[in-house]
């Protein structure tokens, strides 16, 4: 089992790390030739809670070598924080990056080598961050599945998130770690979260947000299209129809702070039955993360380097 390669974007992989550490402290990481997945594995029995991320390798990697006798596919587990902190430091001083996976002592190890070059006598130093790692049988992952998901009732750009995180940060001291949060959208532009509790109910109203259009295969086209008056008179009940979800209000409270490293995020909400949050990392919308909601709590994190890739859905 091998795998070694250069880094070029180390920001992005940091980025997604830190992502992730905010949900949970242990990872899978499945690394194949195509593309690295990074999943948060829960501690508890009864959690209900799932949180993955896919990225292509030629998005991170240059020329990486992945060899195993699996189908040259590996999986760690992976401590996610300290990940996290070792890709976050190198990301501020790197010169050039790898990563390879290594056995020190007996214990199988990521090491990230970084190397950085002082402006004042043009040296070069190269740090060794090494993070441990336990090796995990395709037998062991072959359980973790990606759901599929219905096709949204309603597809919309969230408003502010700072504005968004300060009002769901009032919301969960009103309702407590263990509250629910009802979250409410519709095809014209209107997204609605409510408090409905015994004690308090609260209800914060955002109009005038754009409305992506869904495709059949489940990505976003942002052309606007043309329509002629009496479509649109057929659609517009439609179009004011609210789809609603109810969420935790804890996690929903994680999933604001993790969609702040967008530039814009876009929401699917299926209506009584899950909520997806795509997170573009960029102001063109070709990068791409999204975060998927479904029962207790499901969440999906993808990053698409150079394309908009939707959701399996069905109908």
């Amino acid at each position: 089992m091998k795998f070694r390669s250069d880094i070029h974007n180390i920001t992005l992989l940091s980025k997604v790390a830190g992502s992730l550490s905010v949900v949970g402290k242990i990872g899978w990481l499945q690394l194949t030739p195509s593309h690295l997945q990074l999943r948060v594995l829960s501690t508890s029995d009864n959690s209900q809670s799932q949180v993955w991320a896919t990225i292509s390798s030629s998005s991170i990697f240059t020329d990486p070598k992945i060899s195993s006798a699996h189908d040259n596919i590996i999986n760690l587990e992976v401590p996610l924080d300290t990940l996290h902190r070792s890709l976050k430091s190198a990301a501020s001083s790197y010169t050039s990056a790898s990563i390879k996976l290594t056995k020190k002592e007996g214990i199988p190890r990521l090491s990230v080598i970084i190397t950085t070059e002082t402006a004042a006598s043009m040296n070069h130093a190269k740090i060794v961050q090494d993070i441990p790692v336990r090796v995990l049988s395709p037998q062991s992952v072959a359980h973790l599945c990606k759901p599929l998901v219905p096709r949204p009732g309603c597809a919309v750009m969230l408003p502010p998130l700072n504005q968004l995180r300060g009002i769901t940060d009032r919301y969960v001291k009103m309702v407590g770690a263990n509250g629910r949060i009802v979250v409410e959208g519709n095809n014209n532009g209107v997204l609605k979260m409510k408090l409905d509790a015994e004690a308090v109910k609260v209800e914060s109203e955002w109009r005038g947000l754009i409305n992506p259009v869904v495709g059949e295969d489940g990505g976003m086209e942002w052309e606007d299209g043309e329509e002629d008056e009496e479509d649109e008179e057929l659609n517009t009940q439609e179009k004011e129809r609210f789809s609603k979800v109810m969420v935790d209000s804890r996690d929903w409270a994680k999933v604001v702070r993790v969609s702040a490293a967008g530039k814009r995020v876009i929401a699917w909400l299926c209506n009584n039955h899950s909520l997806v949050v795509y997170v573009f990392l960029d102001e063109e919308g070709d990068n791409q993360a999204t975060i998927k909601f479904h029962g207790g709590l499901i969440l999906r994190l993808n990053y698409y380097g150079d394309s908009v890739s939707g959701f399996e859905t069905r109908r």
